[in-house]
């Protein structure tokens, strides 16, 4: 397959690490050293230890930064927005020597606007990759607020690929652009372990059942599912294991420094699955029930079920009926325990029903099935290099 000689810009960074900064790394983990590069322009930058290999990387941040973690984040939001795609000129400059033939970015932050006015100035192809449904996350006064919206609608109709992370999204967007997207799932590392069964530790009785959360706590909604968890669980004597960048202050904060609540800490992305399969019996999937969360829960996908499902463990999933996780269980039937109440009493009865060995090894069978023909590296690989080359979806 002949790939074009691609540039990437964007805030999210591209390593081996969490969240988006993974997904890309993981997406363009493959991708020829020698036609590819790196502009990133936001903070935090990557680490040189957790870069693409052989990949060249290029900063043009946007100063001032550090205005977005103070009371001004607003009017700071608003005009990083709007000078955005003026930013275009200095990524000019950083690459003027290198002979392009598309461009790539990510809707997040500031300069998916910066790489859209790139590759408009440029004669450039777009390939445009929307994670998270961001004319309504963006925090700025309102006109601009409203400014940011026509530009995404702009963005995404100019762009020759429109690589949306579910089939939700998909579809509103179509919906509301007049345009048709493609749905790219997140992708497995190109080294995810792989596995024939559920690890052995399923099978096992007379001991508390350990549910693991892999991940951040982004919002009210998230830590509420945790609590209600964690309450749920001192029915069956069961431990809540927490893994990821979470402090014992956030801990505190989101109101989870209880008796069977642990935090174990960021497990570096090569590790994670082995140690679900050695230390967890169930992984936890919140949604937020929250009103101002619905239009995130509905379009965008939790990236987690990639190395939750590759584990092969018992899947609880928590959420609205109308959210994608719960939408892509009910699609998927037997791939996880779900619940789409709200209320610990709903929880506790899940959790009990997990108590049974045959249970867990049946949704752990079933998640392990359905991950690797959804979420494998080679899959989601082949259809994002369709998309960048023009080739059937």
């Amino acid at each position: 397959m002949n790939l074009p000689r691609l540039l990437y810009i964007g805030d999210v960074p591209v390593e081996a690490s969490y969240h988006g900064s993974a997904l890309l790394y993981r997406l363009l983990q493959n991708y020829p050293a020698e036609r590819l590069w790196v502009v990133e322009a936001g903070l935090p930058t990557s680490r040189p230890d957790r870069r693409l290999a052989g990949v060249t990387y290029i900063n043009t941040l946007q100063p001032g930064q550090r205005w977005l973690h103070t009371r001004f984040h607003r009017w700071v939001s608003s005009a990083f927005s709007l000078n955005a795609p003026r930013r275009s000129r200095s990524v000019g400059r950083a690459v003027r020597e290198i002979q392009l033939e598309a461009v790539l970015t990510v809707a997040h932050g500031f300069s998916w606007m910066t790489a859209a006015a790139f590759a408009r100035q440029n004669r450039l192809p777009l390939h445009y990759i929307v994670h998270d449904d961001w004319p309504r996350m963006v925090r700025a006064v309102e006109p601009v607020r409203r400014w940011v919206e026509r530009q995404f609608k702009q963005c995404y109709r100019e762009a020759v690929s429109r690589l949306c992370v579910s089939p939700y999204m998909e579809g509103e967007y179509r919906r509301l652009y007049g345009a048709p997207g493609q749905v790219l799932y997140p992708s497995r590392s190109a080294d995810c372990p792989s596995y024939d069964t559920p690890p052995d530790r399923l099978t096992e009785q007379g001991r508390p059942l350990v549910f693991g959360f892999g991940g951040t706590i982004n919002t009210g909604g998230h830590a509420l599912a945790l609590r209600e968890l964690s309450a749920a669980l001192t029915t069956i004597g069961g431990q809540l294991h927490l893994y990821g960048p979470i402090q014992s202050a956030n801990l505190e904060k989101a109101g989870l420094a209880r008796a069977n609540v642990r935090l174990c800490g960021l497990v570096p992305a090569s590790e994670f699955i082995p140690r679900m399969r050695a230390e967890v019996d169930v992984l936890f999937v919140p949604m937020s029930f929250a009103a101002e969360d619905r239009p995130n829960m509905r379009l965008c996908f939790p990236s987690k079920l990639t190395d939750y499902t590759a584990a092969g463990l018992p899947l609880l999933i928590y959420g609205p009926e109308y959210s994608s996780a719960v939408q892509w269980a009910l699609t998927n039937d037997g791939v996880a325990e779900v619940v789409f109440m709200a209320g610990e009493q709903h929880l506790a009865k899940a959790c009990s029903a997990l108590l049974a060995p045959d249970q867990r090894w049946k949704l752990g069978s079933k998640a392990l099935r359905v991950g690797g023909e959804e979420f494998s590296h080679r899959r989601i690989a082949e259809t994002f290099q369709r998309a960048l080359t023009g080739g059937s979806p």
